[in-house]
């Protein structure tokens, strides 16, 4: 199984921010207003006219963009909802009845929503029958540019300004600590899945962007490439290949369920410098999979946590 696949039909079976300077451009939706208290703005599927203060909103996949300029949908998807990083900012929003598509339409119709935010392209037509629909297509925007315009949909462009340069603004007092933690050695990023492991750069969230595009560190060489340099998101590797896709410093999660003793148990793995030197950090799947702000903000801390550690017991 593909663990891109996977992850596309896991938001669908829902049914369904690499943040760079405080000082971007505020994100253009391309809107303009009249006097209807309805706007237009610019979306993915052309324009689209939208309440120009929504209150009751549906998103399908988009969350934590949400909670982080204090807007809470009615209604968002079980999959965001179980991100353990949004806990405790989650109360009263109704998860999804994902039962089947029809139940999933019937639960959206009655909440009469004046906005829905989606990531599926197939539900878009259905969605825009009960309320004007924004689709934001997947992958097409930067963590930031993301953040921005979705702030934007609710007026709250000024809040995201803040939430970014205060995000900006932590990495960077962060960064000569890490680089002279890490020095000329390289870090990575894997995860074990069932029976499989996935080497990960900075395309595919788990806090790459912030390792390599905010600290610039360095990845192992068969990782920088394609996965840093390059545009490839992820590769399978196999255990034998491991020593080639670890660096020096190993952030890794488990899926799930799944049993990581294959792993973990082998020679290979425990014959791994970082691993017999202590500088691995275990990660929990389920949240940093994600990449909103509220959780690229949680990544950021773990990570300081754990060079500001390696650090301590250097000196």
């Amino acid at each position: 199984m593909k663990i891109w696949k996977w992850f596309r039909n896991a938001a669908v079976l829902m049914i369904t921010a690499c943040l760079l300077t405080a000082c971007a451009a505020p994100a253009q939706t391309g809107d303009t207003a009249d006097d209807s208290g309805m706007r237009t703005v610019e979306t993915d599927k052309g324009p689209v006219q939208i309440p120009k203060d929504p209150k009751k909103i549906v998103s399908d996949y988009y969350l934590g963009e949400f909670l982080a300029v204090d807007v809470k949908p009615v209604i968002a998807s079980p999959y965001a909802l179980d991100n353990p990083f949004l806990a405790g900012m989650t109360e009263g929003i109704e998860p999804m009845n994902i039962t089947s598509a029809e139940t999933n339409l019937e639960m959206i119709a009655e909440a009469q929503p004046d906005l829905i935010v989606t990531i599926t392209e197939a539900d878009y037509e259905k969605y825009s029958k009960i309320a004007p629909t924004v689709y934001i297509q997947d992958g097409k925007r930067t963590d930031e540019e993301l953040f921005r315009y979705i702030a934007d949909l609710v007026n709250k462009s000024d809040e995201a300004d803040a939430y970014i340069a205060e995000f900006n603004k932590k990495a960077e007092e962060a960064k000569p600590m890490v680089q002279e933690v890490v020095g000329d050695k390289t870090v990575s990023i894997v995860e074990i899945w069932p029976q499989e492991i996935y080497s990960m750069g900075s395309h595919f969230a788990r806090g790459g962007s912030i390792l390599y595009d905010m600290w610039d560190l360095k990845a192992p060489e068969a990782v920088q490439k394609g996965m840093v340099d390059g545009d490839e998101t992820y590769k399978v590797v196999s255990l034998e290949a491991l020593p080639d896709y670890t660096g020096d410093f190993i952030f890794y999660g488990v899926l799930n369920g799944t049993d990581p003793s294959f792993v973990e148990g082998s020679k290979i793995w425990q014959n791994l410098d970082a691993v017999k030197e202590g500088r691995t950090m275990s990660y929990e799947q389920v949240g940093w999979m994600h990449r909103d702000p509220i959780t690229l903000n949680a990544q950021l801390q773990s990570f300081i946590d754990f060079f500001q550690g390696i650090r301590d017991r250097q000196e």
